[in-house]
């Protein structure tokens, strides 16, 4: 019998990317382990389905917020913790300012334990400076969660911090296939980038040029990038400077993917770091292989190489290129690796992680 505690999720946002995915997948599989679920938003980008008592404090992310703003947030959080009783705290926000910090650890979350999320390898997004006031106040939290191996490593080794424990982001096969029924897929042959349109991230630059000297325009295969963000014009221009605009094609962003995710021939991943890539777990869900970079971190504990997908050197455009020419030229290789897709990521099943959390949370 699991005791009613009651949970509040945190999360910057509920649309858009990874992490927020996430974070939206987390209000259901909490509340479907049978604890109270509360939900607090700063932004009012909100997308995903979540379940829970939601507070949205409606900002607009763009124009960000002043001083007054971000302490009349802090005031109604703290009024929305306190009047719903929160045992726990699970905080994915972004975290990039120390003194708001300090204030959400010791005013706005006053003595609630507080679990704290870091979903890139780029720690300094999550914990904003290591110094010795910074160590006082993460230390003090129940748990630090790493969503791979290599940020808790960074964590333990560079940050210095004990109270970590790595648990990947899960997937809900269910919610994949149901998903997949929804759409009309395109009629051609495709390969498929699809998240957030910021190349000093995803290095979308990498991607088009790869694909440019690759054989993929040659065998008429597209490749599909899906996705919304301030580099999307950028990316178009660079396209049409290669007059690959009728082969390299750009659809908004959604926040149901799967359908053409599945109709993929594989997807693509060339960034620069990550934590724990979302698109990687989902593309092998839907059947569909992946060739990604190695980048820091993730793909190298979700990719088998030449098992479910091809793992290169990351940043090396002709690496890239021969990856997508051999899922194209080598037959036998893509059938190996489309065939082991789902198998290859069982371990992140939702029950798989939903026990883990159940440990922690006890």
């Amino acid at each position: 019998m699991i005791l009613k505690k009651n949970i509040c999720v945190i999360a910057s946002s509920l649309g858009g990317g990874g992490a927020e995915r996430v974070a939206s997948q987390q209000t259901k599989m909490l509340h479907e382990m049978g604890y109270n679920v509360f939900v607090v938003t700063l932004f009012n980008n909100i997308s995903f389905q979540v379940v829970g008592r939601k507070l949205s404090l409606g900002f607009e992310k763009k124009r960000g917020y002043n001083v007054v703003a971000k302490l009349i947030a802090h005031y109604k959080i703290r009024r929305f913790l306190r009047k719903n009783n929160i045992d726990i705290i699970i905080d994915h926000r972004g975290r990039s300012s120390f003194l708001n910090e300090v204030l959400y650890k010791f005013v706005t979350y006053f003595k609630i334990p507080v679990i704290y999320y870091v979903h890139s390898y780029v720690i300094e997004n999550y914990i904003p400076s290591n110094n010795f006031f910074t160590r006082q106040t993460f230390k003090r939290a129940k748990r630090i969660i790493a969503v791979s191996n290599e940020v808790a490593r960074k964590l333990k080794t560079e940050y210095r911090y004990e109270n970590v424990e790595v648990v990947y982001n899960h997937i809900d096969f269910c919610n994949i296939n149901v998903n997949n029924e929804s759409w009309n897929t395109p009629d051609f042959e495709y390969v498929l980038f699809y998240g957030r349109i910021v190349n000093e991230v995803k290095n979308l630059k990498l991607l088009i040029n790869s694909y440019a000297q690759s054989v993929l325009p040659e065998y008429k295969i597209k490749l599909m990038i899906v996705g919304e963000g301030k580099d999307k014009n950028m990316l178009v221009n660079l396209v049409d400077e290669l007059k690959l605009s009728e082969m390299i094609l750009f659809k908004p962003y959604t926040d149901n993917p799967f359908p053409v995710v599945k109709q993929a021939k594989y997807t693509l991943l060339t960034s620069k770091n990550e934590g724990f890539p979302m698109v990687l777990i989902e593309s092998l869900a839907c059947g569909t292989p992946v060739v990604s970079v190695d980048c820091k971190s993730g793909p190298s504990e979700i990719i088998l190489n030449k098992f479910n997908g091809l793992l290169v050197e990351n940043n090396n455009i002709n690496a890239l290129s021969e990856a997508m020419n051999s899922f194209v030229l080598d037959k036998e290789l893509y059938k190996h690796c489309k065939l082991n897709t789902k198998e290859s990521i069982f371990k992140f099943n939702k029950n798989s992680i939903a026990k883990q959390w159940l440990d922690i949370l006890k």
